[in-house]
């Protein structure tokens, strides 16, 4: 039976097309899945509740039609400019960056699955992504400068992490090149058509390993992202709930055990916090 997540609109497609695995997708083609205030809502309240339920292990995100992601939805942003509902009033008060995904620190992995283009917000949901599954020929770009605004919901730091590479294209707004794409920032690049199937393929490896080792391999990724030194990262990390519960936890007694016994581990889901597990 699949796990019940919080309601949502019709701009958003939630789903569990393998066990372990939680899907959305942005579902506003006709405006290129441009973002909203209603629909990052809506994100928000998925992913927080994905956070802390146990039996879901990796999320995939992707788009319905040819895009993934415009950014944020620019009409409604002009007609709100200036006042307390205009997307630059939300920014400090939105911990988790563009579309609830720009900047969260989820202790789970996240793929994107980019079917089509991502530009603005959409490139820097992408830019937090351990993951980019992406389709052949996809276009992506910071293009904030050319419209008066900058990338400054977690675009910029990630981008910049991902590669420096990447500057010229934040500071002028053109299209970032395929061939820095394709080296740089994605993961897989398949025809349009198997860009879910990868996607998914990625999911199971991620579910045939250990989700408390995981989650901590991540907890130490966030930590290195977020500048933290070596020893910053080693430290923090085994001061956390999720590191303490590893190493005695069931699911590494049964790595161990499987090891010696020459068989695949048979893991179960990690047991709830009792201490915030976000980082």
């Amino acid at each position: 039976m699949a796990p019940q997540h919080p309601s949502v609109g019709a701009h958003l497609v939630v789903s569990y097309p393998a066990p372990k695995v939680l899907h959305l997708r942005l579902n506003r083609p006709e405006a290129l899945n441009a973002m909203t205030d209603a629909l990052e809502d809506d994100i928000r309240k998925v992913l927080d509740w994905f956070e802390e339920e146990n039996s879901l292990w990796v999320l995939i995100v992707t788009g319905t039609g040819r895009a993934f992601c415009a950014g944020q939805d620019l009409k409604n942003w002009q007609k709100t400019a200036g006042t307390s509902s205009s997307p630059s009033e939300s920014m400090r008060k939105n911990i988790h960056g563009f579309g609830s995904l720009a900047r969260r620190r989820s202790k789970k992995p996240f793929i994107l699955a980019l079917n089509g283009m991502a530009f603005g917000g959409g490139a820097e949901a992408l830019a937090n992504a351990d993951i980019v599954i992406a389709a052949q020929g996809v276009k992506v770009g910071f293009p904030e400068v050319k419209r008066g605004v900058v990338a400054g919901v977690g675009g910029i730091p990630n981008a910049h992490h991902i590669s420096t590479m990447l500057r010229p294209y934040l500071l002028t707004g053109e299209p970032i090149p395929w061939r820095i794409l394709e080296t740089h920032v994605f993961t897989e690049v398949v025809p349009v058509d198997q860009v879910q199937d990868a996607a998914l393929r990625w999911a199971k490896s991620i579910t045939e390993a250990s989700p408390e080792a995981v989650w901590v391999t991540k907890e130490q990724i966030n930590l290195t992202r977020d500048g933290n030194s070596l020893q910053e990262v080693v430290i923090k990390s085994l001061e956390t709930e999720q590191s303490e519960r590893l190493y005695v936890g069931d699911n590494l007694k049964e790595g161990l055990k499987a090891f010696v016994e020459k068989r695949n581990p048979a893991w179960q889901d990690p047991p709830a916090l009792t201490r915030q597990s976000k980082l």
